[in-house]
């Protein structure tokens, strides 16, 4: 299994502050801010996990969902989350070995942010970035808010709280 640390290592100073340049699509320039990456997930606790397995969805893959300090009281309440909670999404690929499937490869980071003035998306702001940490190209609101619409009750977020026992307590 892949791990974060090594995922998150292998985005290098450079690619991130190239991505802090050029990051800004035209539905970011809209909200009038950059989206930022971490710099790590010191301060980020794991939530929640998912597969995609729809070759054809952008977000095909296993993804590790991650949230900051800012937003776990909000997240174990099932919201409102105040401005600066940030959640981050680690998108591997998909292998097969039979029926079993496996983590691959980093293949996305997924960001997703409460900012002021995103009004148009929730008051949240989006951005996908390659394993290198390069900006893809996507249109916000069309392939990332269009689909949160669907836990609008939630403040837009899909991720809830989820107990097995002592080990599954939501982080503190």
């Amino acid at each position: 299994m892949a791990s974060s640390k090594t995922f998150l290592s292998r985005i290098t100073l450079a690619s991130l502050l190239a991505f802090a340049a050029t990051a800004a699509t035209a539905a970011d320039a809209q909200q009038g801010a950059e989206v930022s990456m971490p710099k790590d997930l010191e301060d980020h606790h794991f939530i929640n996990a998912i597969a995609i397995d729809d070759p054809e969805n952008l977000l095909h893959g296993f993804h590790h969902f991650y949230l900051n300090d800012t937003g776990m009281e909000a997240f174990r309440e099932g919201g409102p989350y105040p401005v600066g909670t940030e959640f981050v999404g680690l998108v591997y690929e998909i292998t097969r070995d039979g029926a079993m499937r496996n983590e691959g490869e980093g293949k996305a980071i997924a960001l997703m942010e409460k900012v002021e003035g995103a009004e148009d998306t929730g008051g949240w702001r989006f951005a996908l970035l390659g394993p290198d940490g390069s900006a893809m190209e996507i249109d916000p609101a069309k392939e990332c808010f269009e689909c949160h619409t669907q836990v609008r009750e939630r403040d837009f977020v899909f991720s809830q709280p989820h107990h097995v026992g002592e080990l599954g307590v939501t982080p503190k």
